[in-house]
């Protein structure tokens, strides 16, 4: 993994891919609904799945392969101002792309209100709540958009480097790592941006986490390289689940509000405004009473989310994920749409997403390369594929209408056979209605189960009882032999399933995030097409991009995801306020480093 080990610290405590409680999936109630009825509420679609890709003619189609070859190529400046040649959307946009997004292009100017902050965020959530807190650290006044009716954040955790415990030379080959394993095309900008302040910004929220009386779980882990060199890196888990960041970021925009940010909930922002000279110097918002127009004396900051549920992006730039479920609601491009109407443009192919399952059963036990099988029953790939890339075998599933479900199956003498952490006790934790109130899940997605017999739990799972205890001989055969015949797994990782009870764990590859957007800089300001930042606006979060330039979002280090969110937020406001990087309360190694477990 580019020199750098699979992670920092724990990983299995800060990296969960959490939801906020009201938003969470009933895994126990689905479990007896046919997978092929099930459409998961909260997301908003015009069209199910399965008409989307029958359809694909209509958004897809030569259009998708358009937009994937002109994401690849500059754009040609002629009366064909779009990816469909119609002039009325901009640049690099489809009329598909605005079907689902709250997105007004026609000029509004008719304003039951107008209000003057001197920051804008339009979105409250990982990146956009810092934004606040810090713009009011900065002495502004702040104003925040949310299309939602509450703060709406994901994860449990996050992480940064701590420059104060890391060699200069530790540092440089840390970057090197990461660029590796993104294969070199993530912003470099970003990766500096991160690098050099996310370790402020996780101190940082641990005082913030204090002072709203949700303390973080801290810990700080040292990695060493050749020569000599080494770098620390810290990490805030905010947990345990279902504790995770909604919790923390809800009430940090509780205390901005109380110190004096105004937040305007069920207030989508539709449109930015832009004066003559090309400058963003505001945003409208949409409220059921009209439109509020929201004058930005020193910039908008743009925090909202990525484009997952935005089909007809998706198709361009993602097609990959067009077959599975989206873990998200409502992320329909708005930020990214209404920064492409004033000049931004999208980040060239690939875009990374993170397609995850950490929540059917212990995170610990992804790495371990217990046998896979599809709905069928049947192996379908060389099960040391690490947890983050399961998705790119699982595409190839033709035949499932959704691919991201299978099954890993192990028996009772795991905890021997694979050297692992996880005990029964816990692993208890994640069985359906057996205990109550188990610690450190969701209820809702757990799906592990146990059987006294491989029939047992072939009904638990809803796969072919013939097809499981088949596979189970295969495998079983093949460990005797000490040669996988099918997929090539090394000797070493072949562990035989023949210790019952036996366990089988349902796992759901969903998309969790597609971490990428609009072109920023090192800073975070938009840059328009000739490469320069458009004054006035800034992104963060997953919506700009890309600090990843995988086809996925490795898990190099568990917390960067949220951890560079959040130091987006943070430092785009000190950018937008004073041009410069030096926060006025910055938060000092000093006063934070008793706080972490060494």
């Amino acid at each position: 993994m580019g020199g750098l080990p699979f992670a920092l610290f724990p990983i299995s405590r800060i990296s969960g891919e959490g939801k906020p409680r009201a938003q969470t999936d009933n895994r126990n109630r689905i479990a007896s609904t046919p997978w092929r009825e099930f459409e998961r509420k909260g997301t908003k679609m015009s069209l199910s799945r399965r008409q989307f890709l029958t359809g694909a003619a209509t958004i897809g189609g030569t259009a998708a392969i358009g937009g994937l070859l002109s994401g690849c190529q500059p754009q040609q400046q002629s009366d064909q101002n779009s990816a469909d040649g119609n002039s009325q959307y901009p640049e690099g946009t489809t009329a598909e792309d605005f079907q689902n997004s709250v997105v007004e292009l026609a000029p509004i100017s008719d304003f039951a209100e107008e209000k003057t902050f001197d920051i804008v965020v339009i979105g409250a959530g990982t990146a956009g709540v810092p934004a606040v807190c810090t713009a009011l650290e900065e002495g502004a006044t702040v104003a925040c958009l949310q299309k939602e009716t509450v703060v709406i954040a994901h994860g449990n955790g996050s992480s940064g480097p701590i420059l104060e415990e890391s060699t200069a030379l530790g540092t440089l080959q840390y970057k090197q790592a990461w660029r590796a394993a993104g294969g070199y095309r993530m912003n470099p900008d970003l990766l500096d941006l991160y690098v050099n302040h996310a370790g402020e910004t996780i101190m940082w929220m641990m005082r913030k986490g204090e002072e709203a009386g949700l303390p973080p779980q801290a810990s700080k882990a040292r990695t060493d390289f050749d020569e000599g060199s080494w770098i620390t890196v810290a990490s805030n888990y905010f947990g345990p689940k279902p504790i995770n960041n909604q919790d923390i970021m809800t009430r940090l925009a509780e205390k901005a509000a109380a110190a004096g940010a105004e937040f305007f909930y069920e207030t989508p922002a539709v449109q930015l405004v832009q004066a003559d000279d090309g400058s963003v110097t505001g945003v409208i918002g949409k409220t059921k009473d009209g439109y509020i127009k929201f004058n930005a004396a020193k910039a908008v900051i743009v925090a909202a989310g990525d484009y997952q549920n935005n089909e007809s992006l998706v198709a361009r730039y993602s097609p990959d994920v067009v077959r599975f479920q989206r873990k998200q609601s409502n992320m329909t491009a708005d930020g990214i749409l209404m920064s492409m109407a004033v000049g931004a443009r999208m980040v060239p192919v690939n875009h990374a997403k993170t397609m995850h399952d950490m929540d059917a059963g212990p995170m610990a036990l992804t790495s371990l390369p217990f046998m896979a099988l599809n709905e069928l029953g049947e192996r379908f790939m060389n099960e040391d594929i690490p947890m983050e890339s399961w998705d790119l075998s699982l595409q190839w599933n033709k035949d499932a209408e959704d691919p991201g479900r299978f099954f890993r199956i192990f028996d009772n003498n795991f905890m021997e056979k694979y050297g692992a952490t996880v005990t029964i006790e816990q692993l208890e934790n994640y069985i359906p209605g057996l205990k109550e109130n188990p610690e450190g899940v969701y209820e809702g997605l757990i799906d592990t189960h146990r059987a006294d017999t491989l029939d047992e739990l072939a009904e638990a799972l809803g796969i072919p009882a013939d097809a499981l205890k088949k596979s189970v001989d295969a495998w079983n055969d093949y460990c005797a032999k000490g040669a996988d015949e099918q997929f090539g797994l090394s000797r070493n990782k072949l562990k035989p399933i023949d210790t019952p009870p036996y366990w089988g764990i349902r796992q759901w590859i969903r998309c969790s995030a597609i971490n990428a957007g609009v072109v920023v800089d090192g800073c975070c300001r938009v840059l328009g097409k000739d490469d320069k930042p458009i004054p006035g606006l800034y992104s963060v979060g997953s919506g700009a991009g890309n600090v990843c330039g995988g086809l996925e979002w490795n898990l190099y280090q568990g917390g960067l995801c949220c951890g560079s969110y959040m130091t987006m937020g943070r430092y785009a406001a000190i950018h937008a306020l004073t041009g410069e990087f030096t926060p006025s309360q910055p938060a000092t190694y000093e006063s934070a480093k008793d706080g972490w477990n060494a």
